[in-house]
């Protein structure tokens, strides 16, 4: 597949309306590895779908703009793409599965069609070799009877299957990089580990890179090489798997990890982080994290942003508790 890469470096995104315009992604870097699982987490309303499909692209030109930064793959930069370059990639070389797949596939289309599409634009299959390779696929993703599943419609299927043909579809041209929005959000345990195991076993074999977006810290434990956390759209602490579980720093973090079921006593309240996200539109001046942080002290938390700091080997923190360790700001 030859020497491929990515990176997205200084990324803000806004969105305009009749109130004004918001930052929802601001000022994230990160690089993803060849045939690595690259976790992005963060509760909902954190940017961390929005940073996907600014990846893609996919965002309404209308209400969105990249207002800095680049996403590079291949050492060209997607956020300078034409519209016509970016439809030569998205399937073929970059493909994304998205979160509800009920939405996601065309109700009026058979799953063959549709799974078929990105095959006929980018590989330029036809007829016989065409809907061989399609029941291959649905064979791939471990789907019973793919040849009657070939001819079905979406309402025909379950949610665990219809994210199953939603994988085929993104899987189709072998991509280079794959980004996963929470693609098991909407199903039960069982199905979702059947899901995660498909995504891992389609790394393993062809070495797909992965940015996996997600709210459940188990699932980025299970799957993941590296991860970061997102709040108010920025990035508040990266590092590998094992440190963000062993060595958590930033006090977001510590509260998302400590609010999981299994840290519980029995009988007693879970643990819980006070307050909600603050919206795009109301985001706090200093550290977006100041008015639900319990280890703030006040001037510099609630006036001042953090930098992202280099903490450790490949652990990067951005809270002012910091501030005064050894490391280089980034």
């Amino acid at each position: 597949m030859g020497d491929k890469n990515f990176k997205v470096k200084n990324l803000s995104v806004s969105f305009s309306d009749d109130n004004g315009k918001i930052i929802a992604v601001d000022d994230v870097s990160f690089k993803l590895e060849k045939g690595k699982i690259f976790g992005v987490i963060g509760e909902s309303g954190c940017g961390k779908s929005t940073l996907g499909l600014s990846i893609m692209r996919l965002l309404p030109d209308k209400i969105s703009k990249i207002e800095q930064g680049e996403i590079l793959f291949n050492g060209k930069d997607l956020a300078k793409f034409k519209e016509t370059e970016l439809e030569d990639l998205r399937g073929d070389e970059i493909a994304m599965i998205f979160q509800e797949p009920m939405t996601s596939l065309n109700p009026l289309f058979k799953i063959g069609r549709q799974i078929g599409e990105p095959l006929k634009i980018h590989k330029h299959l036809r007829g016989k070799h065409l809907k061989e390779k399609v029941i291959e696929l649905l064979n791939k993703v471990q789907i019973p009877n793919p040849e009657k599943v070939y001819g079905l419609y979406p309402h025909n299927l379950s949610g665990g299957m219809r994210q199953r043909v939603m994988i085929a579809m993104a899987l189709s041209c072998e991509p280079e990089i794959l980004i996963a929005d929470e693609p098991t959000t909407a199903l039960d345990v069982t199905i979702q580990a059947q899901i995660l195991f498909l995504i891992k076993k389609l790394n393993r074999d062809v070495k797909t890179s992965i940015i996996f977006i997600t709210h459940d810290l188990s699932i980025v434990a299970e799957i993941c090489d590296e991860v970061i956390v997102m709040y108010g759209g920025r990035i508040v602490e990266q590092s590998d798997i094992y440190e963000l579980f062993d060595n958590p720093k930033h006090p977001y973090t510590r509260g998302l990890l400590e609010s999981q079921p299994g840290k519980g006593e029995y009988g007693k309240p879970l643990s819980s982080i006070k307050g909600m996200v603050p919206s795009f539109s109301n985001m706090p001046i200093g550290c977006s994290f100041s008015t639900r942080c319990c280890e703030k002290f006040y001037e510099r938390c609630s006036n001042e942003k953090p930098k992202l700091l280099n903490i450790g080997d490949k652990h990067k923190v951005a809270c002012w508790l910091y501030d005064k360790e050894e490391g280089n700001i980034e």
